[in-house]
């Protein structure tokens, strides 16, 4: 069953038998193939583990994988690699550490990847969903040859599932297939290096003082301090605040994580300012989270200016507000000023 050469054509591989599965017909071509051109809806790393030892041997890889949503933009294409492609891969190599908690091999996708011996394009012009696998053979004594059906590059769609796959010879039709994947694979965005910033976190080799202090963290974890703890015993404005100054702070924490924002409409004299001072002093000291402060000019020069120096000197560091940014609201319309906020 596993002669590359077969008398019936065309032939079926659907993972059925132990013997030949998809993994197993790629692997044999490993041994002839210069170059393997993959279509796939879905593209998993586990795909080139299972083909580990094997897949080194091609000289180049190129996967066109598929994107569920259409994109018209380059920044939603950016935006689809950071949640899509990292959110899959992220837990696709979660999955791989239960049965391979060393990441053996990731080193070598990695190298493959910096080298352009692996190059990963998306396409984002529609829906991509097709399945091929085009095989290169170096000395053009087989030709081209291609294997077309359900299997996406995953180890799942190479090694466990039910598939459909056809074997298709030498010839127009392979010629035909191989003309389909240029002209999609020209349309492909180049998304490799989101996969190697993905890798590169699984393969970062940790100093010693950095295990000790994550496990450090891990273990005291349980012991990290509340934000009731904190107002109570840290913060200098939360004891400012009148009753229902609290009471309006309180309310925009619980808002804001519920619906992800919150406004204070208060009228005048209510102390706003002071209740923006409380939050911003808990994003930045107990949160550790960056903050960006707009208002117009006049109230910055006139109120935030002076009482973010007066009520949270302690937030900077070396005389400078190191988490918070403060801008007046024209600002916004300045070049360059949405790649700052990006950041």
């Amino acid at each position: 069953m596993t002669n590359l050469k077969r008398e019936k054509n065309p032939y079926i591989v659907d993972n059925s038998m132990s013997n030949w599965k998809v993994v197993e017909y790629l692997k044999k071509w490993t041994e002839f193939t210069g170059r393997l051109d993959v279509a796939t809806g879905y593209f998993e790393i586990g795909a080139f583990l299972s083909l580990e030892g094997d897949w080194q041997k091609i000289d180049n890889i190129r996967i066109l994988m598929g994107n569920e949503v259409t994109y018209r933009t380059r920044a939603a294409l950016l935006d689809f690699i950071k949640r899509r492609l990292n959110k899959e891969l992220e837990q696709n190599i979660e999955t791989i550490k239960d049965t391979r908690p060393l990441l053996s091999g990731l080193e070598a996708i990695m190298a493959g990847l910096l080298s352009k011996k692996i190059e990963v394009r998306v396409f984002d012009e529609g829906k991509f969903h097709a399945k091929c696998y085009i095989t290169h053979e170096r000395t053009g004594f087989f030709g081209p040859q291609a294997l077309v059906g359900s299997s996406n590059f995953t180890e799942p769609g190479l090694t466990d599932n039910v598939e459909l796959n056809i074997h298709v010879q030498a010839g127009n039709d392979v010629e035909e297939l191989q003309a389909w994947f240029e002209h999609h694979w020209d349309k492909g965005k180049d998304v490799s290096d989101a996969v190697i910033k993905i890798i590169q976190k699984h393969i970062r080799q940790y100093s010693p003082f950095e295990v000790y202090a994550k496990a450090l963290h891990e273990y005291c974890r349980g012991d990290e301090m509340t934000a009731d703890e904190w107002e109570k015993s840290v913060s200098k404005m939360f004891n400012r605040l009148d009753r229902y100054q609290k009471e309006a702070y309180w309310s925009l924490i619980k808002i804001a994580h519920q619906h992800s924002g919150a406004f204070l409409c208060d009228g005048v004299g209510l102390g706003k300012t002071f209740v923006g001072l409380m939050l911003i002093e808990r994003l930045v000291v107990h949160e550790k989270k960056r903050v960006v402060l707009l208002a117009p000019k006049a109230a910055r020069e006139g109120v935030w200016d002076k009482h973010l120096d007066e009520y949270l000197a302690h937030v900077k560091l070396d005389g400078v507000f190191s988490n918070l940014v403060v801008y007046n609201h024209t600002d916004l319309t300045r070049p360059g000023m949405q790649a700052q906020f990006d950041q």
